[in-house]
């Protein structure tokens, strides 16, 4: 009778962990997408912070010992068995390990349809194993229950797959409907990197002078989009910046086809996402959907400082296009009709001349960091351009053009201590750009330059030694390198071997929090700390 009663509560405190556990994995699915494909790539590379491995092998081996001892099968034994399981249960309830969020799991409509279904395959098995499970020695397994957590949660993403599809489909549906009703003029914005940064030069340009709205922070997906379009789009607005994302071909084509754009803008075709794309050509050809998309009356705007847009631009004979480039490249292609001219950097920001073949030149002052930036400010000057803003007023909006935000964003510190946040930053070009901000930075104290990076991801093959060649270009510009994560970083770490960087001027830490208190006891008034990248809560190693 006791056993019994032990057991009953051992089904409950193994339910509540199996609840704990799916709100964990879901998190993670939720910050892939809803992609169960992709979830289940991301627990095959964490199978022990997905099961309880050491849980496991225990069960199996009293199993065993049961199965082969029939005289150890009393009623004592499996009431003390079932206590001791129940009270490391809610020990592991308890005081499991709770692990900060970055951006924590939003209970959107479609999380709470995923949970509420997980949470029904997880209660029909509890109820079906207090049914069936009648035997003592058999009883043993139930302590494994909430080990079907992660499985339910991976069936169930398949399971609810058509229902939010329809779901989907409404919601695109209606959408496109408001899009052809409203009819702004759509600008379409993308780019291996650099279209972020473009995307907030440009509203902010284009809002001294029309009522513009831009899809916000990093919504570029279609039902990113698709919120806020259906939320926040207005019939005042007459323009519509759309940032458009992609991890496969025909991504961009999808999003064209909900906010058909007039405006296309191409940044830059690298290695980005080159894990999920497989190849470069095949970047190459998704983010020139967006040109395949403008009307003939449209135009196309390239950054052919970037060879593969170059090549990309001189292939366009569909709509007209717009070359833009800095001056190291003028003397090379005369078909540019925007260029920069004497670039310098300072702490203060950016200063360069800017030379339009049609509206003539003009000098921009701007406190965005990074030499990068000129060639986004060209790109969004282009579009300006053509929405007939003049050079001069263009040239105004710049005087009161903020910093985008943790892309080389400037942030005073404490006690004299000056932060550059470009944790939004992820492709080796603009983590190149970020070194070369801290390498040109002027210090009045002349402090310390430190980075703090957890390195780059999803760069397919090219991913190490990407890294790698990021750890050399540090290693001479840094005076302290913290590298968050250690797995993570190791390419980082061999770069810095390789350029002979003193070991005493490295930290590896296990997590940001700890690299935060490494941080913390080692700078001083004067210091300039670089954060470079900040990858989300799927690639934390200490998950």
């Amino acid at each position: 009778m006791v056993s019994t009663i032990l057991f009953y509560v051992l089904v409950v405190t193994c339910y509540v962990r199996g609840i704990i556990r799916i709100n964990s994995g879901l998190h993670i699915l939720q910050l892939d997408g809803y992609k169960p494909g992709r979830y289940l790539k991301w627990i095959l590379t964490h199978i022990k912070h997905c099961f309880e491995i050491i849980e496991i092998i225990f069960i199996a081996l009293v199993f065993i010992s049961v199965s082969f001892i029939p005289d150890i099968q009393t009623e004592w034994f499996f009431s003390t068995l079932f206590l001791v399981l129940t009270v490391y249960q809610v020990y592991k309830i308890i005081w499991r390990k709770k692990t900060k969020a970055k951006k924590p799991l939003v209970y959107t409509a479609r999380a709470k349809r995923l949970f509420g279904l997980a949470l029904t395959l997880l209660s029909v098995t509890a109820v079906l194993i207090g049914m069936f499970i009648t035997e003592n020695h058999l009883q043993i397994s139930v302590f494994l229950f909430s080990e079907l957590s992660v499985p339910l949660l991976v069936v169930s993403s398949y399971l609810i797959l058509p229902i939010e599809q329809l779901i989907n489909g409404y919601y695109l549906r209606d959408a496109r409907k408001r899009i052809r009703t409203l009819q702004p003029k759509i600008i379409g914005i993308t780019g291996s990197y650099g279209k972020t940064s473009t995307k907030y030069i440009l509203h902010q340009i284009l809002s001294q002078k029309f009522k513009t709205l831009m899809t916000p922070d990093s919504y570029n997906t279609p039902m990113g989009i698709c919120k806020v379009i259906r939320g926040d789009l207005l019939p005042e607005h007459e323009i519509f910046i759309v940032e458009m994302g992609a991890y496969k071909r025909g991504d961009i084509r999808e999003l064209c086809r909900l906010t058909p754009p007039e405006i296309g803008i191409l940044t830059a075709v690298g290695p980005q996402h080159l894990e999920r794309f497989k190849s470069i050509e095949n970047i190459a050809r998704g983010k020139y959907e967006l040109i395949e998309a403008l009307p003939t009356n449209g135009l196309a705007i390239f950054n052919v400082d970037n060879e593969i847009c170059a090549g990309l631009a001189d292939k366009t004979d569909s709509v007209p296009v717009i070359r833009y480039g800095v001056e190291t490249n003028v003397s090379e292609n005369t078909s540019l009709r925007l260029t920069a001219h004497n670039i310098t950097q300072s702490d203060k920001g950016l200063t360069f001349t800017v030379v339009d073949k049609v509206a003539g030149t003009t000098e921009i002052r701007t406190r965005l960091l990074g030499k990068h930036n000129v060639s986004n400010i060209l790109a969004a000057i282009g579009v300006a351009l053509n929405c007939d803003m003049t050079l001069q007023e263009i040239t105004d909006a710049f005087k009161a053009l903020e910093p985008v935000p943790h892309r080389l964003q400037l942030i005073p510190g404490a006690a004299g201590v000056t932060v550059i946040d470009d944790s939004f930053n992820a492709n080796p070009v603009g983590a190149k750009a970020a070194l070369e901000v801290l390498t040109d930075f002027i210090s009045e104290k002349e402090g310390n330059k430190i980075l703090v990076t957890p390195g780059m991801v999803e760069l397919g093959e090219l991913e190490y030694e990407e890294n790698r060649q990021f750890g050399i270009e540090a290693s001479k510009v840094c005076d302290l390198v913290i590298l968050v994560g250690p797995s993570r970083t190791a390419p980082i770490l061999d770069g810095l071997k390789n350029a002979n960087y003193p070991e005493k001027q490295i930290y590896v830490a296990n997590n940001l929090d700890e690299a935060q208190q490494h941080l913390t006891q080692h700078v001083a008034s004067g210091d300039v700390v670089l954060f470079e990248n900040d990858l989300p809560d799927n690639y934390n190693e200490a998950f």
